[in-house]
C-alpha cells in the first residue's frame, strides 16, 4: 500500500490547515455541500464537533495527499490536492476504508464531478437516486 490514513485529530492545527486548504481546492462541480468557502473559524467549529464516523488524513511519503472520511450513514467522501490527482490514491483510500469499516457505503456525487463518478463506478457503486432541492 502506497498510503496510510492519519487520524485526523480535531485539536491539531496542521491538521485543520490542511483539511481547510483541501476545501479551499474544492469547484463548484467537487462540492456537494458547501455554496460558499467557510471562513477559517467556521471551518474550525466544523472540524471540532467531530461530524464524521471515520475521517482520515491520506498520507503518502510526499506527505498529504488528501482526506476520506465516512459519515455516520456510511456515506463515502474524498476529496486529494490537485499536485496529487491521477496517482491512484482516492482509490486507494476508498478501499482501505471500505476494508476498515461495515458497509454497505454511499457516495453523494455532484452529478457534474465526472471523475468521481467514473471512480465510484469502477469501484462497483451503483446510481440508486438523484436528489433535487427547492429553496
Amino acid at each position: 500500500m502506497r498510503i496510510k490514513f492519519v487520524a485526523v485529530d480535531p485539536c491539531s492545527q496542521q491538521h485543520c490547515h490542511l483539511l481547510y486548504m483541501l476545501l479551499d481546492e474544492r469547484t463548484a462541480e467537487q462540492s456537494i455541500s458547501h455554496k460558499e468557502m467557510p471562513t477559517y473559524d467556521q471551518h474550525l467549529v466544523f472540524v471540532a464537533s467531530e461530524p464524521y464516523k471515520a475521517w482520515y488524513l491520506i498520507s503518502t511519503d510526499e506527505g498529504c495527499a488528501g482526506s476520506v472520511y465516512l459519515t455516520r450513514q456510511n456515506e463515502i467522501g474524498i476529496a486529494v490536492f490537485e499536485t496529487h490527482r491521477g496517482n491512484g490514491y482516492a482509490r486507494e483510500a476508498i478501499e482501505e476504508l471500505m476494508k476498515l469499516h461495515d458497509g454497505p457505503f454511499l457516495a453523494n456525487i455532484n452529478p457534474r464531478n465526472g471523475a468521481s463518478i467514473g471512480l465510484f463506478r469502477s469501484l462497483y457503486f451503483n446510481l440508486i437516486q438523484e436528489t433535487y432541492k427547492h429553496e
